[in-house]
């Protein structure tokens, strides 16, 4: 009985985390998803509206401080759809963000 527990718990636990990616569905229609490589999705995706990238630091281990590298891709595909931003951190898809309607 408490092996079964066991093996529902860490189902539920597991498709939980599954749920948690965020996905995007690129203009083309290929869908990419958290966790991707910025390589996979620059080959899955037409090329975005615009890109910007920058260096933020973060805490680290004993009050170090670490330098993570943040790419950020904008897909506006007009006022009908919705924009998007998709943002890299050290090169593998972190977020997917909704801007609203574009322009």
């Amino acid at each position: 009985m408490i092996r079964r527990t066991l093996l529902v718990v860490g189902l539920v636990l597991g498709l939980a985390s599954v749920a948690a990616a965020d996905n995007f569905r690129c203009p083309n229609g290929e869908i990419v998803s958290t966790g991707d490589r910025l390589s996979i999705v620059a080959m899955k995706c037409d090329p975005p509206t615009y890109k910007s990238s920058r260096t933020e630091s973060e805490a680290g281990y004993r009050g170090a401080t670490i330098l993570v590298s943040v790419e950020e891709w904008t897909y506006n595909e007009g006022p009908n759809r919705l924009v998007h931003i998709l943002t890299f951190k050290n090169g593998i898809l972190d977020s997917v963000q909704t801007a609203g309607f574009g322009k």
